[in-house]
């Protein structure tokens, strides 16, 4: 079993909203977004939580506005079986939970929505139980909720998957045998006379007196022969004297255990984790490696995870992709999530694909061209998050570079608090190349990221005619590819800045080619610029900023082409639609045409 989305109506904050699941997934947002809701909206449809309307009703719902969560879960045969509902629309099982009374739908009760429209049906159940079981951990956690021996927990259901045992249900009969022995011992001699005794008191009221000697079960053995303490220097403590460091760790360790042994024990018991902000209290070291072993859970079993979190630490430890992300902010139309669809993640993949064989293709001047698969094209736009450039998917508005000089340059302003003027929240992402651009603007549209495209145009740099004309082909080519994206209906490209030559050369400082050094060189040489009362450079800066700013806010952007600074740069809210149809392009590689079959846009535009 596997949830794939997730309705949720009129809850809280919660007007509309929805989103589309993996196995692992994360819901990234400032604090008061509303992630926290919409853990809770899963957790009262699972009857974790209790519905309370003066919390949970929105303040400004519209009388009699009905409010429930809605889940799609993925089933096999088995599954459906086993949950007793004839599913007529293959392997799909929707399932609601209405939470205020209609004139239809009963509030608390479980109702299946047919996939053709028809009326729901309800299910009779008066608990989500064979829908698996929900498992939160919020923020601050209670350690006695996961290591509790008398009702559900983590370490509880490691002990009955160890019960479970052949050899170790083997001892127990042979223990409950000699149990079994001591009772009939003890039932002959002073349990006897004490039930004779007891039988005379109790006469006058017709009562007799019954001594009962327990059996040896699993919840005895639980409840009082098993005790988890942690074990120091020779002394013994209980878990709740340690930090919340040490307990989450545990409360992790043993949520990855019973994941482990329940697919060991191949039981089919679905599980879904919920856990929020899994950093909090944790060393980065631990952070890295906690990230790391929740990801590993969804392989282990059954499970699937969901987490909250503000680390981008998080997400590049726990292998995700951007797909998996799902940005939670508030408007004024309450929480709104971007969380794309697979059919959309599937179609934005397609356009990158074809975008990239043609830009790549420039390389040669379309003589040839390397295909890649469609697998390896979404390991590139997918799977490429480390710790930095996971952090521009938690930014308000991206800046997109051509590679790590530019991300250098951005850095060491933002140090200074000389990128506060574009916003509160700007995020640099490297694009690994003017070919990646467009896949770079493609990936943060899926999630409505505001976003200016920034690199620079190589062909000013050329050496000879011959290398000026490749040059200006495969700047054409990054061009077609980039306008290609930022026409797409959902883009949420905000401009263009293609500057002459390398950021280096447009600052005009010394452009250092061993990549190990470019850090220092372009930190020292800017560091020299604006201890300099005489350099013009921070004036430049300042200007490339100011156009940065604007395009952002939509401002009129034309003063700034006739500022020398930008003499031949490409400046621009906008690109012009494409002249070119790429899928064709493609087709008909390779070709022997030596040339651009690019639409020339002219400088300054």
């Amino acid at each position: 079993m596997r949830p794939l989305r997730v309705a949720v109506q009129n809850i809280r904050g919660a007007l509309d909203v929805e989103l589309h699941l993996r196995p692992f997934g994360a819901l990234i947002g400032p604090n008061n977004a509303g992630k926290s809701t919409l853990m809770d909206a899963v957790l009262l449809f699972y009857g974790a939580l209790d519905w309370d309307e003066a919390r949970d009703i929105p303040w400004h719902a519209e009388p009699g506005g009905e409010s429930w969560v809605e889940i799609d879960y993925r089933v096999d045969a088995a599954e459906a079986k086993q949950i007793g509902l004839d599913l007529v629309d293959g392997d799909l099982l929707r399932i609601r939970r209405w939470f205020t009374r209609s004139n239809d739908h009963l509030a608390g009760s479980y109702y299946l929505i047919p996939q053709d429209g028809g009326e729901p049906q309800p299910t009779g159940w008066a608990s989500a139980a064979k829908l698996g079981q929900c498992v939160h951990i919020p923020a601050i956690s209670n350690m006695a909720d996961h290591t509790s021996l008398s009702g559900p927990s983590p370490l509880r259901d490691v002990l009955l998957l160890a019960f479970s045992e052949r050899h170790i249900e083997t001892m127990l009969m042979t223990a409950r045998a000699a149990l079994g022995t001591l009772s009939n011992a003890l039932q002959e001699g002073p349990i006897t006379d004490l039930e004779s005794d007891l039988d005379d008191a109790l006469t006058p009221w017709g009562l007799s007196a019954k001594v009962d000697v327990g059996e040896l079960s699993n919840d005895l053995i639980m409840r009082h022969l098993i005790e988890l303490r942690l074990h120091q220097e020779g002394t013994h403590r209980p878990l709740e004297t340690q930090g919340s460091g040490v307990q989450r760790a545990m409360i992790a360790a043993l949520i990855q255990a019973a994941a482990r042994l329940r697919a060991k024990a191949k039981e089919g018991a679905f599980r879904w984790i919920l856990f929020e902000e899994p950093e909090a209290f944790l060393h980065p070291s631990q952070v890295t490696r906690l990230a790391h072993d929740l990801h590993q859970l969804v392989t282990a079993g059954n499970t699937v995870v969901t987490i909250t979190t503000h680390n981008a630490a998080v997400l590049a430890a726990a292998e995700t992709s951007p797909e998996t992300i799902t940005r939670v902010h508030r408007s004024l139309n309450g929480i709104e999530v971007a969380s794309p669809s697979p059919a959309l993640v599937s179609k934005v993949l397609a356009d990158i694909h074809t975008r990239s064989a043609y830009a790549m293709g420039s390389r040669s001047c379309f003589k040839t061209a390397r295909l890649t698969a469609a697998d390896e094209e979404q390991n590139r736009v997918l799977y490429d998050l480390d710790a930095h450039r996971a952090a521009a998917f938690f930014a308000d508005r991206v800046i997109v570079v051509e590679g790590p000089s530019d991300v250098l340059f951005f850095e060491w302003l933002a140090r200074r608090g000389l990128l506060a003027q574009l916003g509160p929240n700007v995020g640099v992402l490297s694009a690994f190349g003017k070919f990646e651009l467009h896949r770079a603007a493609s990936t943060l549209s899926l999630f409505r990221i505001p976003h200016v495209v920034l690199w620079d145009e190589d062909a000013v740099m050329a050496t000879s005619q011959n290398d000026s004309k490749k040059r200006m082909c495969q700047d054409g080519a990054a061009l077609t590819a980039l306008a290609a994206s930022s026409n797409d209906p959902e883009s949420s490209f905000v401009g263009a800045v293609r500057l002459t030559g390398t950021i280096e050369r447009w600052l005009g400082i010394p452009e250092e080619k061993d990549n190990p050094w470019k850090a220092t060189n372009i930190g020292a040489s800017l560091g020299y610029a604006y201890a300099d009362p005489s350099s013009l450079l921070p004036t430049r800066v300042n200007n490339l900023l100011g156009v940065l700013t604007d395009l952002f806010v939509g401002r009129e952007i034309a003063p700034y082409r006739q500022l020398p600074d930008f003499h031949d740069a490409l400046i621009s809210p906008t690109l012009p639609p494409l002249t070119v149809n790429l899928p064709c392009e493609v087709a008909a590689f390779p070709r022997p045409v030596c040339g651009c079959p690019v639409p020339a846009w002219p400088r300054g535009v």
